[in-house]
């Protein structure tokens, strides 16, 4: 769903000073246990956790989720049911969702203008995938000045030939703790 007049001005009323993005929480990603965070463990529970704490404190909630091609993938296909957001974690009514372009969770998505018209100062990034979408999402932030927590344990990926998820998802913890995000765990994340 782009965001609308309505979004915007439910989300302005709101006069929210912090968000939670969830980057690609698809259904297709949570098939099976193989989207490992930092630790090792599933990623999803974790970020489950995190939206409750979230909606709990009254933050404003952005779920990202990449741009589907639905002339290629048709509404009701695999592939186009793959990529809805999982349902553990499906928005509510009033939580913007906001199509990303090219793994930039802030490319012509409109997430922005949701983001400053909400008054938000800082944004809480969890989702997947660590290299790609979380990475880039995290970098941006923070070159858009937005004070940028990354929860250490709410993202993650699968393995790869050369490296375990959780060896990839701790690296990404340590570069983006360096330059660019806060890191911490979700049960010490406070919106």
């Amino acid at each position: 769903m782009w965001p609308n007049a309505l979004h915007l001005a439910k989300i302005g009323a709101m006069a929210t000073r912090s968000a939670l993005l969830l980057i690609d929480a698809i259904a297709g990603a949570f098939r099976d246990d193989s989207l490992r965070n930092c630790r090792d463990e599933p990623v999803l529970p974790n970020i489950v956790r995190l939206l409750a704490a979230a909606r709990a404190a009254g933050a404003l909630v952005v779920h990202v989720n990449e741009d589907l091609d639905e002339v290629k993938y048709p509404p009701g296909s695999p592939v186009w049911n793959a990529y809805q957001i999982h349902p553990d974690v499906a928005p509510m009514p009033d939580e913007p969702i906001v199509r990303q372009h090219r793994y930039d969770a802030f490319l012509e998505s409109g997430l922005s203008e949701i983001l400053e018209r909400a008054g938000v100062k800082t944004v809480v990034v969890a989702g997947i995938s660590s290299p790609w979408c979380v990475d880039n999402a995290v970098r941006r932030a923070s070159g858009l000045g937005y004070h940028v927590v990354l929860a250490e344990d709410a993202h993650g990926c699968a393995d790869t030939k050369a490296l375990p998820a959780a060896t990839i998802a701790q690296h990404h913890n340590e570069i983006l703790a360096a330059w660019f995000a806060e890191v911490r765990p979700v049960l010490e994340i406070v919106f």
